[in-house]
């Protein structure tokens, strides 16, 4: 075991301890990912993104799905996080640029343990700052964390199912490690579950329509240590988090 490794081991397995009995360290794990976009009206119907490649792209129904790639962070003590999602044609009249994401781990989203993740970010697309807001299930990565996931790993094929994944019979993804769901959320807190993957968005050339993010494929690229303590955060124990914190017990060599 390398010493990055032993450090990051070390560390993450004793942050519960640490927020018991003194400030924890806040620390921000790095990940990569490769995912499928799926974009569905208010019934939960594919809307089919008929941009190159992607309509010529047998593999997702010739455009029912689009092909997309990105990065995330997480801060390990306030379940908070940043993204960036890289620029897709879209619909035949140039690039969606996606920019300002932020996450925030949320338990069950009513104040108990789980892996819910919500997200919110803003979108350019003739016209700018279209907000969308989303709803994540990210319990595939959680446990991989605590399977003994560390830097360089890549985890794919285990989580949970998509929300599109039987409304779109044909197209099977499987299970994902990050995965949308159909709950709503006003971007600060779950507001509801309507069925249909994603959450609706109420304004610019969208409204009413859900864009869905599943995270098929990702990779931890990076562990930042803090060496500034931060107060613990109670809300830790009951959320989310627990994936990227308890969870985090790393598998012996």
């Amino acid at each position: 075991m390398n010493a990055k490794k032993t450090l990051l081991n070390t560390a993450i397995a004793g942050i519960l301890t640490s927020a018991i009995l003194a400030p924890a360290q806040a620390d921000i794990i790095d990940f990569s990912f490769d995912g499928l976009m799926t974009f569905v009206n208010a019934n939960g119907d594919p809307s089919i993104n008929t941009s190159y490649p992607y309509y010529g792209d047998t593999t997702w129904s010739y455009g029912k799905r689009t092909q997309i790639s990105g990065t995330m962070s997480f801060d390990t003590i306030t379940g908070a996080g940043t993204g960036t999602i890289a620029p897709f044609e879209f619909f035949a009249s140039g690039p969606l640029l996606i920019h300002d994401i932020a996450y925030q781990a949320v338990g069950d989203g009513a104040g108990g343990p789980g892996s819910l993740v919500i997200g919110s970010m803003l979108f350019d697309w003739k016209s700018t700052n279209i907000a969308l807001e989303i709803v994540l299930d990210a319990s595939g990565l959680f446990g991989a964390l605590g399977g003994g996931m560390t830097v360089g790993d890549t985890v794919s094929g285990i989580g949970t199912l998509g929300a599109t994944e039987n409304m779109i019979g044909d197209l099977p993804m499987g299970l994902v490690p990050v995965a949308t769901s159909t709950l709503d959320t006003d971007g600060a807190s779950i507001i509801g579950d309507d069925g249909i993957g994603g959450s609706s968005m109420d304004n610019g050339p969208f409204s009413g329509f859900n864009m869905n993010f599943d995270m098929t494929s990702v990779t931890m690229t990076d562990y930042t240590p803090s060496a500034v303590p931060v107060p613990a955060a109670i809300w830790l124990f009951g959320s989310g988090l627990v994936g990227l914190v308890g969870f985090a017990r790393r598998k012996k060599k």
